[in-house]
């Protein structure tokens, strides 16, 4: 990866693909929203992976992330997951623990833990 200054933005070179990183919304993904996205991602991707390994059936999924931020510097303090299980085939209970374990062996979520407070719920649709 290489980051490149340019036209108010900046650029990530990430073998054939870019990213556009910017302050400003309109020429780029913000900060935050890469970091947000970067929780949940790893976190879904953590999540799909004990679902298969427990054979638990689904048949679609959506995470929906939201930070929130405080103080003079806007840290992020906490990001809640809500997750949408679409017919899976487990118990509320069962799906609290899934949900535990993934948020347990994703090392993003361990990268920050201690320093925000990462949340979640979930809901059948």
């Amino acid at each position: 990866m290489k980051l490149t200054y340019e036209k108010d933005r900046w650029v990530a070179d990430i073998d054939d693909r870019q990213l556009h990183i910017s302050g400003k919304e309109e020429t780029g993904y913000r900060p935050y929203q890469l970091f947000t996205s970067a929780i949940a991602g790893c976190f879904g991707e953590m999540l799909i992976h004990v679902c298969r390994k427990k054979r638990i059936s689904y048949e679609g999924l959506t995470i929906t992330p939201e930070a929130t931020r405080a103080g003079a510097v806007n840290k992020i303090s906490r990001i809640h997951l809500h997750i949408m299980f679409k017919h899976i085939s487990i118990s509320d209970e069962q799906i609290d623990k899934v949900i535990t374990l993934a948020l347990k062996h994703c090392s993003m979520v361990q990268s920050v833990k201690g320093s925000m407070e990462i949340t979640f719920s979930h809901e059948r649709i």
